[in-house]
């Protein structure tokens, strides 16, 4: 009987062992990222590449820091490049498969580190300030132990997408 109970708990132990799951992949750490987009705006048109990091934390918040670069072709045909370093102290929260994602205004910096900071250029950031606690609703499309990415669509129909790479420990 005594043989019968131990094959018994073995069986319910290596069950048990085999139907173990790893836990799913969390949001929460930190990642790098290089994402480029590009707009028009009075009769300029924007190229913008940003490298960064993003940090998300557990008690939901989040540091995005990058260095944006901004190829700016002029209306007249003219060309300028800004250089700015942006940092945006956000907050976050996870619902399924949706990322609800803002800046706050409180801590926010876009600084032209290169360039001629233009009268167009620090209305560029003044943009951005004055919009960065608008929340996104990105779309969660990955997350694993190594990779997060993201996409929106905006009101115009285009979508754009974010893929950030989990920094190793």
């Amino acid at each position: 009987m005594k043989t019968i109970r131990i094959i018994l708990l073995a069986g319910l132990f290596l069950l048990s062992a085999c139907n173990h799951k790893a836990p799913a992949p969390q949001v929460t750490g930190s990642y790098t990222y290089e994402h480029s987009f590009n707009y028009d705006m009075e009769g300029n048109h924007f190229d913008v590449h940003e490298t960064g990091t993003m940090d998300f934390y557990p008690d939901g918040t989040a540091l995005d820091s990058a260095r944006q670069v901004y190829d700016v072709t002029l209306q007249s045909g003219n060309t300028l490049t800004w250089v700015y370093n942006y940092i945006s102290p956000s907050r976050w929260c996870q619902e399924g498969d949706t990322l609800y994602f803002a800046g706050n205004k409180e801590g926010f910096r876009m600084e032209v580190t290169e360039g001629e900071p233009t009268e167009l250029a620090l209305r560029i950031a003044d943009l951005y300030r004055g919009g960065i606690d608008y929340e996104y609703h990105f779309h969660l499309d990955t997350l694993t132990a190594d990779l997060l990415q993201w996409s929106f669509t905006y009101r115009d129909g285009h979508n754009d997408t974010w893929r950030f790479v989990r920094v190793k420990s």
